[in-house]
C-alpha cells in the first residue's frame, strides 16, 4: 500500500524539508514533489504561470532522499527533464496525465530508466479522456507491470464544472485490480480540485487501490499551483490515519 504525499511543487528546501519530515512522521511511503510545473494557461490571476525549480528542485527531492531516507516521485514533461530526474537517482519519476499518449516520450523514458536507473519505478497518470485499456497500452511502453504504477486522477464527464473537476474513475480501478496485475493508486487531490473532498474521496480510494497521492503543504493557499486542491497539516494527518487502519484490516 502506497500514501504519497508533498507539495504539488517544490517551492525550496525548507518547504521541502518542512512537508517531507511532517507527511513521513505520519507515515507516508513517498514524498511527492514537482520541479517542473506548467498550467492549463501561460498567464494565471495576472501572474506567468509557475514553471517549478528545475534541476534546483530535482536536486532538493534527492537531499530529501538522502536525508529523510524516503523515495521521492517527481513528474517530468520531456526527455531532457526525465535525464535529469533519472541522474539525480529520484527513485520514482511520473507521467502525467498530459503526456499519457506521447509514446514517443514514454519509450524516451523506458530507455533513460534502463540506463540510469534500471531499479527504479514509473507512475503513468491517467489520460483524462482515455479508456483503461489505452492507458495500460501507454503502460506497457513504459515497461508494463514489473516497472509501472498507474494512477488514477479523473477522468473528463459530461457534468464536469468548476466545482467538480474530473470524475473519479473507480469503475476503471476495480477493473485494474480484478484484470491485470498492475498496481494502481488513486490521486484524490486532481480528481475533485476541492480540498474538502479530498480527505473523502481517500477513504473510497483506499478501499479499492493500492494507495493513495495527496498534495499536501502547511499553508496551502501559499502555494503557487493548485492550492485549492492542496490539503493542509491536519487532513493529512487523518487521511495517514485512516490509512494505517486500512493496512491493518488488511492483514
Amino acid at each position: 500500500m502506497f500514501l504519497m504525499a508533498g507539495p504539488c511543487g517544490v517551492e525550496s528546501r525548507d518547504q521541502a524539508f518542512r512537508i517531507a519530515e511532517f507527511v513521513q512522521r505520519q507515515g507516508a511511503t513517498h514524498f511527492r514533489g514537482g520541479a517542473f510545473k506548467g498550467q492549463n494557461r501561460p498567464i494565471v490571476n495576472g501572474k506567468p504561470e509557475y514553471l517549478g525549480l528545475g534541476e534546483e528542485g530535482v536536486e532538493i527531492l534527492a537531499k530529501v532522499q538522502d536525508e529523510f531516507k524516503i523515495p521521492c516521485v517527481c513528474d517530468v514533461q520531456s526527455k531532457e527533464q526525465a535525464y535529469l530526474v533519472a541522474k539525480y537517482n529520484i527513485k520514482i519519476m511520473m507521467v502525467g496525465a498530459r503526456n499519457m499518449d506521447n509514446l514517443c516520450l514514454l519509450r524516451d523514458i523506458r530507455y533513460l530508466y534502463d540506463k540510469y536507473n534500471p531499479s527504479g519505478q514509473i507512475i503513468l497518470k491517467r489520460g483524462p479522456s482515455a479508456t483503461v485499456d489505452e492507458w495500460i497500452g501507454a503502460a506497457e511502453h513504459l515497461g508494463g507491470e514489473d516497472r509501472v504504477v498507474l494512477c488514477e486522477r479523473g477522468i473528463s464527464s459530461f457534468d464536469r464544472t468548476p466545482q467538480t473537476r474530473w470524475r473519479l474513475d473507480f469503475v476503471g480501478v476495480a477493473h485494474v485490480k480484478k484484470y491485470t496485475n498492475y498496481r494502481i493508486i488513486v490521486d484524490p487531490s486532481h480528481g475533485s480540485g476541492d480540498r474538502e473532498l479530498v480527505s473523502l474521496l481517500s477513504k473510497a480510494a483506499l478501499a479499492i487501490s493500492d494507495g493513495i497521492m495527496v498534495e499536501v503543504h502547511y499553508d496551502p493557499d501559499s502555494s503557487p499551483t493548485d492550492p485549492k486542491q492542496t490539503i493542509d497539516f491536519d487532513t493529512f494527518k487523518e487521511i495517514a490515519r485512516i490509512y494505517k487502519e486500512g493496512i491493518y484490516g488488511r492483514k
